[in-house]
């Protein structure tokens, strides 16, 4: 293979690897003006510039990006933190380490000489800090830095004033977000406090905000950051619901019961959507989660085989296996074959 075709092969996983880096480098540069050109600078040299730390939060409600719900419906805002910079940079170490050992192998081999070669050897040993964003104290979750502010028919943001609760706090206050860690954390607005919110469309935003001026110690992050928009849509309540609508809210109100951990009314929401629809998977899911929460092993094994019946006839050319569910029924098999077992070693009384 000609020495040209070898670099072609190269040098492509080398620039796609760098190409994200090099996005975020020119975003954090400030711009140069025109009467004070300065000399272009090589992708190595752009690389060895640190954009600086970032972290950066989505919101989803009720597991979407964008909902759509009837009034009085429960919600659940799931806020997840990241740090893409730094897991893009570690993304790019990793793949400088696979072009260079492939370079060397090449030269190695003759197939590349050392001059044609050094070109891209001085690209893929450069390698940049994973810069990491420590959020949070031992007193003061990062949690708590977290706000909502929601828009309604364009007016300006304002901070959300629904009473929403922390379903669990992190086992976590202080978190170190790196290339590969991300946390996560929830609020709920239970069924009372959601039928108060007036039907409408609102646009939200999960917000993470760090005052310059605080007295925290000098490694934590500080700045502020915003989650993608995520658009709220709260229809009103119908007189008398269809039964897909009753199965709808039912479902929902499943969703939330079984995120908080009620499990008695997860599984009277779970039974009511399935008695208006019996072909919810996720209905049969929670049902069958619920149980298992409450000591019903066999129950929860008969709802988990349901549900898996139901995919299969829902879903019979899928590519994907239900693994959930067939690592949950195999669970639920050996707790029973256990207590069988148990059962029939245990002298009578």
């Amino acid at each position: 293979m000609s020495k040209l075709r070898w670099a072609l092969l190269i040098l492509p996983l080398i620039a796609i690897a760098a190409a994200a880096v090099i996005f975020f480098a020119r975003r954090s540069h400030r711009e140069v003006s025109p009467k004070s050109p300065q000399p272009a600078k090589s992708i190595a040299e752009i690389e060895q510039e640190d954009a600086p730390p970032l972290p950066d939060i989505s919101l989803q409600i009720n597991a979407q990006g964008e909902a759509q719900v009837i009034q009085g419906t429960p919600l659940i805002f799931t806020v997840r933190a990241a740090n893409p910079r730094a897991a893009n940079t570690q993304a790019t170490n990793e793949a400088h380490e696979r072009s260079l050992a492939l370079i060397q192998e090449k030269v190695s081999k003759g197939k590349l000489s050392k001059q044609d070669a050094e070109p891209m050897l001085e690209l893929a040993r450069v390698k940049r800090e994973v810069r990491t964003v420590r959020l949070g104290t031992g007193d003061r979750g990062w949690e708590q830095y977290l706000h909502f502010e929601v828009q309604i028919l364009g007016s300006p943001f304002v901070r959300v004033n629904w009473p929403l609760t922390l379903v669990k706090s992190p086992e976590v206050k202080s978190v170190l977000l790196d290339g590969s860690s991300n946390v996560q954390v929830q609020y709920a607005l239970n069924p009372q406090a959601a039928a108060q919110v007036p039907a409408g469309e609102y646009v939200l935003l999960a917000v993470l905000e760090v005052a310059a001026g605080t007295s925290l110690p000098p490694e934590l992050w500080r700045g502020r950051v915003a989650s993608v928009p995520v658009k709220l849509n709260i229809r009103p309540a119908p007189a008398q619901p269809s039964a897909a609508d009753q199965a709808g809210i039912n479902l929902q109100r499943a969703e939330f019961f079984s995120t908080t951990s009620d499990w008695v009314n997860a599984l009277q929401s779970a039974q009511a959507a399935l008695k208006e629809d019996p072909r919810l998977i996720r209905a049969q899911m929670i049902q069958g989660e619920a149980k298992e929460a409450r000591g019903d092993l066999a129950g929860a094994r008969d709802a988990f085989s349901q549900a898996l019946r139901l995919f299969y006839e829902q879903y019979p050319d899928s590519y994907e296996r239900p693994q959930y569910l067939l690592d949950r029924i195999a669970a639920l098999d050996k707790r029973l074959g256990s207590q069988l077992g148990r059962a029939a070693t245990t002298p009578s009384p």
